[in-house]
């Protein structure tokens, strides 16, 4: 379930995939004259405590899912959030809720060298 800032996540057990329940929360802050994204990844998988943070550039915060995703597979959830269909919804929605806190139009430019060298 989406709202602006966050993203409650809760699945059953899958396959090899645990079950979850998380909540993905992001802000957004200025350092040093260049916007950047905190996120914050919390809840549980298979009744152990998550807890992740991480922030991105916010030219590339737009690749959050797979840092996202690196933290979940530490935790034995694979291959990701984004092999979720029904969550595809609320991942537009954040999309467009950064792109909104961000100021940026699709086209916007990104540092191609941060966005693929930068895994936080």
């Amino acid at each position: 379930m989406f709202r602006p800032g966050r993203i409650a996540i809760k699945r059953e057990p899958v396959g090899r995939n645990p079950a979850y329940e998380l909540v993905l929360d992001y802000e957004i802050e200025k350092r040093e004259f260049e916007p950047y994204v905190n996120f914050e990844l919390s809840g549980q998988i298979a009744g152990k405590a998550v807890h992740e943070r991480f922030s991105l550039h916010g030219d590339v915060a737009y690749n959050f899912l797979q840092s996202a995703g690196l933290r979940l597979r530490k935790h034995g959830v694979w291959p990701g959030l984004t092999a979720v269909p029904e969550l595809h919804a609320d991942f537009q929605k954040a999309y467009a809720d950064l792109r909104q806190r961000l100021g940026v139009n699709p086209g916007h430019p990104v540092d191609l060298e941060r966005f693929l060298l930068e895994r936080p």
